[in-house]
């Protein structure tokens, strides 16, 4: 006989990368792109958790889903996240009979399909969606006897940067910019600031393919606009143009970019060995050591 896992038990994912990487799978390579989902309070958590046990099967184990797979029956995945006091959480579901596609689903009416242009999943600054993008391939010429390389569109599931949230970072490099803020990107006990700060601030974000492609673009607007202010700057501060000489206020080029401050995105562990539960999240419990870590995000 098997023991019924009680849905409090749902692992939560360990960080932020972890679950934008975990949703990214789920909708992509798993197929489980029809879902719903919204923001509550903590406390509120163990009696919705409960209801949505009661309708879908989310405590199913890898091999009872494998075995629901089989004879038609839908697998469905709760996922959930801390953000403060509040709770994220996603249901998604593949076209099986009592899922979110099934008509008969009580929140059939309100399921999204992730591939559709009203559909996304989103996340604070980022949304989730099945994306053109320009891959690098290399093949070995016969003729030439050598590798030769070229570009190739390719379609895959990735993280983007809303749209909004690209305006708002283009607007701040132009502040910058237009106020000659060239600013640190801290250390040492300073706090990042100004146009080199919020920079590094981009490239701390989860790299994943389209928003690495985004950053990488708002980092050649800012190469752009701040060059013929560099000089500018340099005359306001001579005594840092004197000491650093021609590499005075000057930013970070893309080619050092790429080779040294911006990895591309691998696969991680979702959840840690002893994992965060649903019920390490509810108000009594939780402590400033059980929470999944969120990183700074502008």
């Amino acid at each position: 006989m098997t023991t019924k896992m009680d849905p409090l038990d749902i692992a939560v994912p360990r960080n932020q990368t972890a679950l934008m990487q975990h949703l990214q799978l789920l909708a992509g390579r798993e197929g489980h792109r029809i879902w719903c989902g919204g923001v509550i309070g903590r406390e509120k958590l163990p009696a919705f958790v409960a209801k949505m046990a009661a309708r879908y099967p989310i405590t199913r184990n890898t091999r009872q889903r494998t075995y629901d797979r089989t004879r038609g029956i839908a697998v469905t995945h709760f996922v959930a996240f801390p953000v403060g006091n509040e709770v994220h959480w996603w249901l998604l579901s593949d076209g099986g009979v009592g899922g979110l596609a099934d008509m008969k689903s009580e929140d059939a009416r309100v399921a999204r399909d992730a591939m559709s242009a009203d559909g996304h999943i989103t996340f604070r600054d980022y949304v989730l969606l099945y994306a053109t993008k320009r891959e690098w391939r290399e093949v070995e010429s016969a003729k030439a006897g050598k590798r030769k390389g070229f570009y190739k569109q390719t379609s895959t599931w990735t993280w983007k940067l809303r749209g909004d949230v690209i305006r708002e970072l283009r607007r701040s490099i132009e502040d910058c910019c237009e106020g000659l803020e060239y600013g640190s990107e801290g250390g040492n006990g300073q706090k990042p600031w100004g146009l080199r700060g919020l920079l590094a601030s981009m490239r701390a974000r989860p790299l994943f393919s389209a928003v690495r492609s985004q950053v990488l673009a708002l980092h050649r607007d800012a190469l752009e606009l701040w060059k013929p202010r560099q000089a500018l700057w340099c005359a306001r501060h001579p005594a840092l143009a004197q000491q650093y000489g021609q590499h005075a206020g000057a930013l970070t080029p893309i080619n050092e970019l790429l080779a040294t401050r911006m990895p591309k995105m691998r696969r991680i562990r979702v959840f840690d060995e002893q994992p965060i539960t649903l019920r390490d999240l509810l108000p009594a419990n939780s402590t400033p050591s059980a929470a999944p870590k969120v990183e700074a995000m502008q």
